[in-house]
């Protein structure tokens, strides 16, 4: 059902970009679970991100985890008592979500390489998480535009983004540059791992400063919010929290454009 219904509302504005991300988490999604594992790197990350949720929703919400890779967060998430949809691009992402999926409930949704609309009705979530997500979308704009669409008055949109502030990110940036030569597709087949990491650097384009993303969301109708705690030190992801006010008006859907 869930693809049939994201094949309702595909569209490839970039195809080369959108099929590049999909192929890029494709590859990693046979390891990716491993990461999310008790010593794995990104174990900090699922519980800031939980605690993030649960310090603003309260229980029984309804939640979409939008790119949500193999489950881990939506999982968890859903054992705790929250009613879950998870989304992604990737086939073999949502294939390992499923098989971990031990009767948590999770609705998996698996989403055209160049959506534009979420198969879900407006005004319906409590949350939206977009963990490490927007940093890969051809518009980021018309992304903010669906979480907003989506997202009950009150709701919140909880999502991380690289943190331009630190060091990694710093040496990435001249990286990026070499990810677009065709240095990049040599060392992609003499160095395989090295390849992967400037595939990587190609996709994730969307580097932007904390105050682009506030401005890009209070433009799709939403508001930053605080969020309880203080984000870790030295992070290379800053966790960004928006939420939809009671009488917010979300601009036409045909306003957000992919650019």
């Amino acid at each position: 059902m869930g693809n049939r219904a994201a094949g309702r509302h595909a569209a490839r504005p970039r195809p080369d970009h959108a099929d590049g991300a999909r192929r890029l988490f494709d590859a990693k999604a046979a390891c990716w679970p491993a990461k999310y594992a008790p010593e794995g790197p990104l174990a900090g990350r699922l519980a800031q991100l939980a605690g993030a949720v649960t310090g603003r929703v309260g229980d029984g919400g309804e939640l979409l985890d939008l790119g949500c890779g193999s489950g881990e967060l939506a999982r968890h998430l859903a054992g705790i008592g929250y009613r879950m949809t998870g989304c992604d691009i990737s086939p073999e992402m949502l294939r390992q979500a499923e098989l971990a999926d031990q009767a948590q409930g999770v609705r998996w949704i698996r989403l055209d390489p160049g959506w534009r609309t979420l198969p879900l009705a407006p005004g319906g979530l409590d949350a939206v998480i977009a963990a490490s997500v927007l940093e890969y979308v051809p518009g980021p704009r018309a992304v903010l535009g669906e979480c907003a669409r989506v997202l009950r008055p009150g709701g919140i949109l909880l999502c991380t983004v690289p943190d331009l502030a630190h060091p990694v990110r710093w040496l990435e940036w001249p990286l990026s540059l070499v990810a677009r030569t065709p240095v990049a597709l040599l060392a992609q087949h003499a160095w395989p791992r090295l390849g992967s990491y400037l595939t990587y650097l190609r996709i994730s384009r969307q580097r932007r400063r904390v105050r682009w993303w506030r401005n890009a969301a209070r433009h799709a109708g939403l508001t930053p919010a605080s969020l309880p705690g203080r984000h870790p030190p030295r992070a290379p992801l800053r966790l960004l929290a928006f939420t939809k006010p009671g009488d917010a008006t979300v601009p036409a859907q045909h306003h957000w454009g992919f650019q």
